[in-house]
This record gives structure tokens, C-alpha cells and sequence, in this order.
């Protein structure tokens, strides 16, 4: 009943919003409101994906991995940065990692590691000791496309990725959207690649959520061993 009353929240009675600035406004509402309540009383909703994507990580077990115990696995998808190496922001994430001595798996998207800015960039973060993985071409879905489509984009973004990590390095995919299909699934086997979403994940990628929101929404999510999914910020854009 709580959450269907967002339905009439008094957001839809605001002047002077077009219709699409009223929906965005409205959806961003609904999405904090249910991953803030679900957060709270101890749910990890995105795992619930698990009865689907059998093959897939969401979190690592202590039971299976007892190593995990006091560490989360963070990941941090779409970078490095999809509108150029003016707007990145790489420099400052890889600075917060090195102040708190972590390391992050990041999910990139090939597209947006072009230039010698970016690219230089990338380098700095596998010096850094941190993992690269694939997040496909651009953020969008590919979960339409045909086996000989999603071969040449998996193709394409493993060879800029690899550049950075050598052939074969990449071992983690993440599909985009959290589409995942049979399709994706017989690719990235075939080059030996694992799939994985998460168990810790809040929206954080919607425009001007408030930072200490995201963060008390994930600690109320992470357990041991939680894989725990943020987005690349860049500076105007999130």
C-alpha cells in the first residue's frame, strides 16, 4: 500500500512541468522511495535476478569463498568517460580508491576509453591495480541483437580494452541494463569470460541523487562478500 500511493504522491500536482519533466521527477521519486524501503528492511532486490541468471554473480558466498569475510567486491560501470577526456573525472575517483587504499573492478564501455587523454588514463588505473571488465561498446541495450551482432560488439570492445589489460586479460562481462540473454551468454563463455551483476545497487546514476542517500542505501544493502555496483560520475553528467 505504501509503495502504490506513490501513484498519487504530491509531486503530480506541481505547475508548470511538461509532462516528460513531470515523469522524470516522478520516476526518480518511485525508484529512490522502493530501493530506499527495500534497502531498509534488509533486501537485496537485484539478486532476486538469481532465479534467472543461474550463471551468474551476484554476491560471493562466505560459504563457497570463505576468503571474502570483511571485503566487498566494488565495481563501477560506463567509464570511463562517455563525453570526452574534458568531462572525465578518472583522475579524481582513482585519487579517492588510493586514499582509502581500494581497489575497484571497473565495467567499461569501449567507446568511451578513445583518445590519449583517456587512454593514459586507463594506464593509470592498471597501475593502480585495478580490474578492467566488459560493459560492451556504449550505455544501451543489446539484448536485440542476433549472435553475428553481439559477436562483432563484443569483438570491438575487447579489442580496445585489451590494449590496456593484454589478449585475454578481460574476464568479467556485465550486461548493459542487466539484459542478460542466451546470446550474451554463449559469447562470453566461449572466451572464457564470467557474467556478473550484484547484490549492493541503488539508481545511482540518476542526475542530482544526493550522495549521502546512495551511500546509506548501500551500506544498508552490502553484507560480506556483497558485489556492489556504482557508476562512473563525470563532470557534468550525474
Amino acid at each position: 500500500p505504501a509503495l502504490s500511493s506513490l501513484h498519487h504522491c504530491p509531486l503530480c500536482t506541481l505547475p508548470n512541468l511538461n509532462r516528460n519533466a513531470w515523469l522524470e521527477i516522478k520516476t526518480r521519486f518511485q525508484m529512490q522511495a522502493v530501493w530506499g524501503l527495500t534497502a531498509k528492511l534488509g533486501l537485496r532486490p537485484l539478486s532476486y535476478l538469481g532465479a534467472y541468471y543461474t550463471d551468474t554473480y551476484f554476491q560471493f558466498s562466505e560459504s563457497r569463498h570463505p576468503g571474502v569475510k570483511g571485503y566487498v567486491a566494488l565495481t563501477i560501470d560506463d567509464g570511463l568517460c562517455r563525453n570526452g577526456a574534458g568531462e572525465s573525472m578518472a583522475a579524481e575517483v582513482r585519487e579517492l580508491l588510493r586514499s582509502y587504499g581500494a581497489t575497484a573492478t571497473f565495467f567499461l564501455c569501449s567507446d568511451y576509453c578513445e583518445g590519449p587523454q583517456l587512454q593514459a588514463q586507463a594506464h593509470e588505473l592498471i597501475e593502480d591495480g585495478h580490474e578492467f571488465a566488459n560493459h560492451c561498446t556504449t550505455d544501451r541495450e543489446f539484448a536485440s541483437q542476433s549472435a553475428e551482432e553481439f559477436e562483432e560488439t563484443l569483438n570491438k570492445s575487447l579489442d580496445v580494452l585489451e590494449t590496456f589489460v593484454g589478449k585475454g586479460g578481460i574476464k568479467w562481462f556485465r550486461a548493459p541494463q542487466g539484459r542478460y540473454t542466451s546470446v550474451h551468454k554463449a559469447a562470453i563463455e566461449k572466451r572464457g569470460m564470467k557474467h556478473a551483476l550484484g547484490d549492493t545497487y541503488c539508481d545511482d546514476w540518476v542526475d542530482d541523487s544526493d550522495p549521502h542517500w546512495i551511500a546509506s542505501t548501500m551500506l544498508n544493502q552490502v553484507r560480506d562478500g556483497s558485489i556492489m555496483i556504482l557508476h562512473m560520475p563525470e563532470r557534468t553528467y550525474r
